[in-house]
């Protein structure tokens, strides 16, 4: 028998410690929902470990090392949480009259446009973004290995 792929697997999270420090006006506990990511999801993460550049050379007698890299960890923590979040309920008014729209517009197969997320993860506070991030790593064991940075960090 063939191998058979299944839909990834998805969890949902409530944001405990970000509800404790902000509060939810209805009582209603804040909800993220994290899938499995796919080897596409591996892909476009590893893409940003790509464009490192390490050099070692001698250079009248002096040893010369220079390592060039475009790379950030936040803006990885960010990707990540990209790829695999399907929902989110934290919500966000533009002023405190208007009424309160989903922060993440996600539709209802779980989708979001890059651009509509980074805008959105633009406006969270740095701590409610981390734990996020915890749960991206829960679902996704792999991304959180300090050995998946590649030699030499």
């Amino acid at each position: 028998m063939p191998l058979q792929l299944n839909p990834p697997i998805e969890k949902e999270f409530t944001l405990d410690q970000s509800d404790k420090m902000f509060g939810t006006p209805d009582g209603q506990p804040t909800r993220v929902t994290i899938r499995q990511a796919t080897q596409g999801a591996h892909e476009r993460r590893a893409a940003l470990f790509s464009s490192i550049v390490r050099e070692m050379a001698r250079d009248g007698g002096d040893d010369v090392v220079r390592l060039v890299s475009r790379f950030s960890f936040e803006e990885l923590k960010r990707i990540e949480c990209y790829l695999t979040m399907s929902a989110c309920n934290i919500e966000w008014a533009e002023t405190d009259k208007a009424k309160p729209k989903a922060l993440f517009p996600f539709s209802s197969k779980g989708l979001i446009t890059e651009r509509a997320f980074n805008e959105a993860w633009m406006k969270l506070p740095p701590s409610v973004a981390a734990e996020i991030h915890k749960c991206v790593q829960e679902v996704n064991v792999d991304w959180s290995s300090e050995s998946d940075l590649g030699e030499g960090f």
